[in-house]
């Protein structure tokens, strides 16, 4: 089964209506017909970002989602070390923790697909030698 990496701006861009992105997270979701993976740093930091009517909508969406096996969160240790090297490595961007976990999770998966709204770091990060993320939201 297909599988995309998200992103806190792809949550927020699809809960909030003003957001800039919220009509083009829309129609991705409509559209898509495969799996999410996150982290629960990602998760952490769209929820205390988004209004209260929001994060229940959110919430009830990733009910759906992780109920229906299409929501999957990475449930691994923290490599706190790999995190550390990671925000040195980019520390001219900087590199945030939610930011850190999704390239160690998109690392550890082989998934380079990726809906977020920061394109400008993503764009950044390597996921190994030679292989960068795929900025889903961007091609649409």
């Amino acid at each position: 089964m297909r599988s995309v990496v998200v992103d806190s701006g792809f949550l927020i861009g699809l809960f909030d209506e003003k957001d800039p992105l919220h009509a083009r997270c829309r129609e991705f979701l409509r559209d898509y017909r495969g799996r999410f993976l996150t982290t629960e740093a990602v998760l952490t930091e769209s929820l205390a970002l988004l209004a209260v009517r929001q994060q229940l909508r959110c919430l009830d969406w990733m009910g759906d989602a992780a109920q229906a096996g299409l929501l999957i969160v990475d449930r691994m240790p923290i490599d706190f070390r790999a995190v550390e090297k990671l925000a040195r490595k980019y520390a001219d961007q900087p590199m945030d923790f939610a930011d850190a976990s999704v390239v160690l999770l998109a690392t550890r998966t082989g998934v380079k697909e990726i809906l977020t709204a920061d394109q400008r770091d993503f764009s950044v990060y390597w996921l190994g030698a030679r292989t960068r993320f795929i900025d889903v939201l961007r091609e649409i």
